[in-house]
């Protein structure tokens, strides 16, 4: 078995491992109607300065200089090696150079390496990182979360201020549950989480839900599904997450040299698997030989759904592989993520 120990966030492999392990989970509830999720455990850092917009320019692998207030972008923060020190979705709520600020929104854990690589390179730049003390994050997901607000931003990654049960609330357009961006994230003080959970009046849904819900539709994790030891093209964010236009980042030379050859010498792939769902770390086989593993797994009444990175000559669609061992059971290759 692949030890991820050391490349994963270490609350984020519990989870996976909890889920692949424990029984089938019944994500119908999120299309019969919207539910209420915590999720206060992500990081959140507030970046200020007046520098800001050019230092984060120059080290994310998107496109920060064309943000404007209201607006985000999913981005990573990579090594010179090109490798995820992080990912992170970015909301610029005020593009004021001198007193504005940018939401950096970031996977439980994912601070540390986040800020502290990024301040590494702070040298006469007027950037500064504050931790979001004395906030919330909630999600609303399901059918009719769109509904069930007072007002929605229409892009990907868009926010919004707005009232509910008396308290200000930015609404957050998010991809928590899937890559089609019907989630929708309520960041608020938490003196105020208590009045804005009354007026919602959705019922909570449980965390294992949402993550066998990301799962069902396809939906990269940084922590579990893309680790320090990705690039980001191997999981898929080429499109997403990466910009090919903006000019100089930290890892871009290694970043475009690979995308120039065509495709990375793994991807990422959706399996479906006969048997068990498998924990994440499960050695792929193919001819007897160790080809990929996997990263996230959900056991379903058809059986199991897992995410693997397989390598290039082995992840064609439809092709058929071992879990486990060189005879265990098969995982049939489905599209990329």
């Amino acid at each position: 078995m692949t030890d991820l120990q050391e490349t994963t966030l270490p609350l984020l492999l519990a989870s996976a491992r909890d889920l692949a392990r424990g029984g089938i989970i019944d994500t119908s509830p999120l299309r019969e109607g919207a539910l209420l999720f915590d999720l206060s455990r992500h990081d959140r850092v507030l970046i200020s300065g007046r520098d800001r917009i050019r230092f984060l320019h120059a080290m994310l692998s998107n496109d920060v200089k064309g943000l404007q207030a209201g607006a985000g972008r999913w981005a990573t923060f990579n090594t010179v090696q090109g490798r995820t020190v992080s990912d992170v979705r970015l909301f610029d709520l005020d593009d004021d150079r001198k007193t504005g600020s940018i939401l950096a929104l970031l996977e439980p854990g994912a601070r540390g390496g986040f800020v502290d690589g990024l301040d590494k390179y702070v040298i006469s730049e007027k950037v500064f990182f504050e931790d979001d003390e004395g906030g919330a994050l909630l999600l609303v997901a399901g059918a009719g979360a769109e509904a069930a607000l007072p007002a929605v931003p229409e892009l990907l990654y868009g926010h919004l201020e707005a009232e509910i049960g008396g308290a200000a609330v930015r609404i957050l357009r998010l991809d928590r549950s899937s890559p089609e961006g019907q989630d929708f994230g309520l960041w608020l003080r938490e003196t105020d989480r208590a009045a804005v959970v009354a007026a919602l009046g959705l019922p909570m849904g449980a965390p294992e839900l949402l993550e066998a819900a990301r799962i069902e539709a396809g939906q990269v994790r940084f922590g579990i599904d893309l680790t320090t030891t990705n690039i980001p093209l191997e999981a898929g964010l080429k499109e997403r997450a990466i910009s090919f236009t903006k000019g100089c980042y930290i890892g871009q030379e290694v970043i475009c040299r690979i995308d120039s050859l065509g495709t990375p010498g793994r991807k990422l792939v959706r399996l479906r698997v006969a048997g068990d769902s498998p924990e994440p770390g499960t050695d792929l086989f193919r001819e007897g030989k160790a080809v990929g593993f996997v990263t996230s797994a959900l056991r379903t009444a058809e059986g199991a759904l897992a995410f693997g990175y397989v390598k290039k000559r082995s992840n064609a669609l439809g092709t058929v592989l071992r879990v486990g061992q060189a005879e265990g059971p098969e995982a049939t290759v489905g599209a990329e993520l």
